[in-house]
Order: structure tokens, then sequence, then C-alpha cells
């Protein structure tokens, strides 16, 4: 069962917190992944293992896991697994939700200013 070790909010770009993971593996240890990014766009999130880019020969970057699975399905629901002990963590440590502003209506002089 995958356990949250750690969570910080974050503000960069898309980018709302980041999470290090504890993957229990039988044999021969516990594997660690750490800095994964916690990302929103609208009112969708998802999760990304972090990733670095190196120039190909053809002078274009490709970005690739410092860690992943082979198997490609597995990265996938590895991040899917995370939303609901993400929410349980931060709910358990007090770290509040980021909530998206609404600009579809005109704000009042007796509104509250969510910052």
């Amino acid at each position: 069962m995958v356990e949250i070790l750690h969570y910080e909010r974050a503000n960069r770009n898309k980018v709302i917190g980041y999470l290090d993971i504890l993957v229990p593996i039988n044999t021969p240890t516990n594997l660690i992944f750490r800095k994964i990014a916690h990302i929103q766009s609208g009112d969708r999130k998802w999760f990304n293992l972090p990733t670095f880019s190196r120039v190909k020969y053809d002078g274009t970057s490709d970005y690739l896991k410092y860690v992943q699975f082979q198997t490609e399905v597995y990265n996938g629901q590895l991040m899917e697994s995370l939303s609901e002990k993400v929410k349980q963590f931060c709910e358990q440590q007090s770290i509040e939700e980021i909530v998206n502003m609404n600009f579809e209506n005109t704000l009042r002089t007796t509104d509250e200013l969510p910052f």
C-alpha cells in the first residue's frame, strides 16, 4: 500500500504541491519517490513523476522521468492511486486546499478577497 511521507504546497504555474511517497516492495526493500508534482489546471488535478530534460541529437529537448516503472501502465496506476491519499494526508496535517477563484462575476466592495 502506497504511503504519503511528505506534502508541501507550491504555487508555480500549474504546480500546486509536491509529495514524497513510499512504495512497499516485498523484496529486497521499499522504494521512495520524491518530489512528485501535484498539478492543477482549472478543475482538473493530476500528479507527475519528477523529470529532467536532455537535449536530443536533433537539438530538441526530451523530458525523462528520474525513476519509473518499466511497464508504463504501472506509472499511470500509481499516479491515479494518489488523489485520495493526498486528500487524507492534507486533512490530517491541516494543509488547506487551494480553491480556484471565480472570476465569472464582478466582485462587490463587500466581498472578501481570498488573498
